[in-house]
């Protein structure tokens, strides 16, 4: 007797079947993730909200093609912009507009209280030219071209309007020599310019110093005399600090109006909701050079420059970035703890405002509320309560407090349940509008009223075509009782049965904190997992995000400890069958490009490495880098300590250096003076010289943030060294994810496919509604 298939099973089987050829249809139709993508990414920042909720402006960055006759079409001219657009909120869905245009770099744009212009700094159309030459611009927001407001000789940035938009407070870096007040410090000689001589090579000892200083004035050579001597990828300079200034937003003939000119950096500056003064961060003053000075106060000065003065200072704190409340009642601020600066928090405080002068502060969050650090912060009028930014467990939410001191609250942390980085955002009424990162989404932005949480625009359509692979956490509880958060992703189209090798990425700071909302790695963590690679990543002691006693849990301790963390992470993923152990490879980039370093000198299970702009020699990088701080903070005290020696030969992977076999990149940027060359190039000739496999590669004209904001064809290029030094050295059978290539290697119909129906092509946009 024949058998029959029940009738109720067939269905199920033709279910599955059309499940499955739905699924593989999917990802044959989808594109993987390739180098060039980099090009079509579309971010925003510094979103302004207007004040009744109803208009957002906010600046989105991109990539433009240039059109050139070059003979090499393969070297097309890429160039990062920077433009203002503008959306109107009070439609569903919202209208939004490009306000600006061109080969240029719009930024930072701010609503007139009346909601009718917007202002905003324009440079020329590069990120890196020269900051004198940048100039605060206004614009019509009903139509009409923008204008230039009254230029200042080193530049204008920041602006913030007058409460009655009669005026724009800005600040501008001016040289010492032009300021008025003279402080105590520059009683040095090595300050002294006679400004009575005549300037003579061969002169009187006042006409030489005068010569020699004019000389030091145009940096031909650069003369240094300060601590903090190195900008992110030049000498400093000339010693030169923020100034204040009022200027008129309407008439560019106007003059612009000095109100302060102190020997110290004015930063933050915001008006009373009066108008009638400002308020700003400083220095304290100590008598001491403020390269010296740590701690920072709050400052009040009045709107036409006169009576300045110190409103709050806590002891042994640094304060920063006062907001007023609508009604002038309550200052709040972001305050750190000076006594370890590597590992305290910001927390925030409020002080109430009575008579010209703040009253006791409160801290609304720290150790025994809110065990994060703080990064930004914006009044919410219509409710008298804080909306804040925090970096916790690998993820970037938006909290909100009231002033009656209870516990901070989730405002936006998910996205359809997915772990969001929110990396700018803006206040208006009861209005929230932010812009936020998640698997699916390099960067869309959405607003958060009474009506509901939306879309506003998504920066990045195309990615809706495109495989994504999606993250899964996990947690290891480490033998000393610290837990450590991971993340591991999947390559797109695996096959069924497949083994892959996998890349361990590991994160800088050491203090930063990764997460499935990190922005800067959305397309590198893709690109990895298109070109066939596992990617695990995880945030080890010494991370942001988990509270300051994890955060400490680095002191003295950046080799061993972090690196065992890690490894213990990619030790929990490799007991998974998807994993390849003897196809592993590792890279990171600044503390990054440091553990991986350290791990190849001791530990021999990768394949290849690439090390990244990173530190090596820690006694060397106390004079070398501009955070050279981080020596005496992280390992006890500076070089010449006899206590600190010890630990800072112990912590450098250099001093490691003979045990290294693994084949590495070294990785470094020619400017880069966050951590310097000499680190790569001693690490680079000492493999050299033991005869190991190693090569170093240098991008010109290039700063540390290479990765994140370098000219797009050195970014492409780094993307794809590193691709291609991993495929030197492990056995990865994934063809290069071109289109025509990936068409053929759709996942393979079989049982265990069909158990389990998750989507390989890409899902819908989370929140599209």
């Amino acid at each position: 007797m024949k058998a029959t298939t029940p009738p109720n099973r067939a269905l199920v089987t033709l279910v599955t079947l059309v499940t499955l050829l739905v699924t593989v249809g999917s990802a044959r139709s989808a594109e993987p993730i390739v180098t060039s993508d980099l090009l079509r990414l579309r971010t925003a920042s510094a979103i302004d909200v207007a004040r009744d909720g109803t208009t957002a402006v906010f600046a989105v960055r991109s990539i433009h093609t240039a059109d050139t006759e070059a003979d090499d079409a393969a070297m097309p001219e890429h160039r990062s912009q920077s433009h203002i657009f503008a959306a109107d909120l009070s439609t569903t869905p919202a209208r939004v507009r490009q306000l600006t245009r061109g080969d240029r770099v719009d930024r930072g744009p701010r609503l007139s209280p009346d909601g009718r212009h917007v202002a905003f700094v324009r440079n020329g159309g590069h990120d890196d030219d020269d900051p004198a030459g940048a100039r605060v611009w206004v614009m019509p927001l009903d139509g009409g071209e923008a204008w230039p407001t009254a230029p200042l000789p080193h530049g204008a940035s920041g602006p913030t309007w007058s409460p009655d938009g009669r005026w724009l407070l800005v600040s501008s870096p001016l040289p010492l020599d032009e300021i008025d007040a003279t402080p105590p410090w520059v009683a040095d000689p090595a300050y002294a310019t006679p400004a009575d001589a005549t300037p003579r090579p061969d002169g009187t000892r006042q006409e030489i110093r005068r010569w020699l200083a004019d000389n030091a004035r145009r940096e031909d050579p650069v003369v240094i005399n300060r601590l903090d001597f190195q900008d992110e990828r030049r000498l400093s300079g000339p010693m030169r600090l923020r100034q204040l200034y009022r200027i008129d937003p309407h008439d560019t003939a106007a003059t612009p109006v000095q109100l302060t000119s102190v020997a110290k950096d004015h930063r933050d500056a915001v008006f009373m909701p009066d108008g009638r003064s400002l308020l700003y961060h400083a220095k304290r003053q100590t008598g001491a050079h403020p390269d010296e000075v740590l701690a920072t106060s709050l400052w009040q000065v009045d709107a036409d420059g006169g009576n300045a003065r110190e409103v709050l200072a806590i002891d042994g704190f640094a304060l920063r970035g006062p907001e007023v409340s609508a009604d002038g009642s309550v200052v709040a601020f972001l305050a750190r703890a000076l006594d370890e600066p590597a590992h305290r928090p910001y927390r925030l405080g409020v002080a109430p405002w009575t008579a010209d002068t703040l009253g006791e502060p409160m801290w609304l969050t720290g150790e025994a509320t809110l065990d994060a650090s703080v990064r930004s912060f914006q009044w919410l009028p219509a409710r008298s309560a804080l909306v804040f930014n925090v970096a916790r467990q690998g993820g970037f939410p938006l909290m909100t407090m009231g002033l009656g001191l209870l516990e901070p609250a989730d405002l936006v942390s998910e996205i359809d349940g997915a772990q969001a980085g929110i990396h700018a955002y803006g206040v208006g009424g009861g209005t929230v509008v932010y812009a936020v990162t998640t698997v699916e989404q390099p960067c869309v932005i959405r607003v958060r009223d009474a009506r509901s949480d939306r879309v506003v625009l998504d920066l990045n359509e195309w990615v809706q075509e495109k495989e994504i692979a999606r993250p899964r956490s996990g947690w290891i509880t480490r033998p000393d009782g610290r837990r450590v958060q991971y993340w591991v992703m999947e390559p797109t189209r695996r096959r069924p049965d497949e083994r892959v090798p996998v890349a361990l990425e590991i994160h800088g700071g050491p203090s930063a904190m990764w997460g499935p909302g990190e922005l800067t790695m959305w397309h590198e963590f893709q690109l990895l997992c298109s070109w066939g690679y596992g990617v695990v990543y995880a945030n080890p002691r010494g991370s942001g995000g988990y509270g300051y006693d994890f955060q400490r849990a680095n002191y003295q301790d950046w080799g061993d400890g972090p690196a065992g963390d890690v490894l213990a992470v990619l030790d929990q993923v490799s007991l998974e069958d998807w994993v390849d152990s003897d196809q592993l490879v590792v890279t990171g980039g600044s503390y990054g490009g440091y553990l991986t370093a350290w791990i190849v000198a001791h530990d021999q299970r990768f394949r290849a490495a690439v090390a990244q702009r990173g530190v090596y020699d820690l006694t060397t990088f106390y004079g070398e880098g501009n955070a050279w701080q981080l020596v005496e903070w992280s390992m006890g005290g500076p070089p010449w300590d006899v206590r600190v020696r010890p630990v800072l030969q112990r912590e450098s992977p250099l001093t490691s250096i003979n045990r290294i076999r693994t084949p590495l990149l070294i990785l470094h940027a020619s400017n880069d003076l966050r951590t310097g060359v000499s680190q790569s190039e001693m690490l680079y000739r000492g493999l050299r010289r033991l005869g190991r496999p190693v090569e170093y590669v240098r991008y010109p004209d290039a700063g540390h943030d290479l990765s994140r904001s370098g000219a797009p064809h050195q970014r492409m290029d780094r993307l794809n060294r590193i691709v291609e030094w991993f495929e030197r050295h492990v056995d990865n059978a994934r063809p290069a994810p071109t289109l025509d290539r990936m068409r053929s290697w759709a996942p393979e119909p079989s049982e265990a496919a069909t158990e389990e129906a998750t989507p390989l092509g890409p899902a819908t946009p989370p929140g599209s509604g």
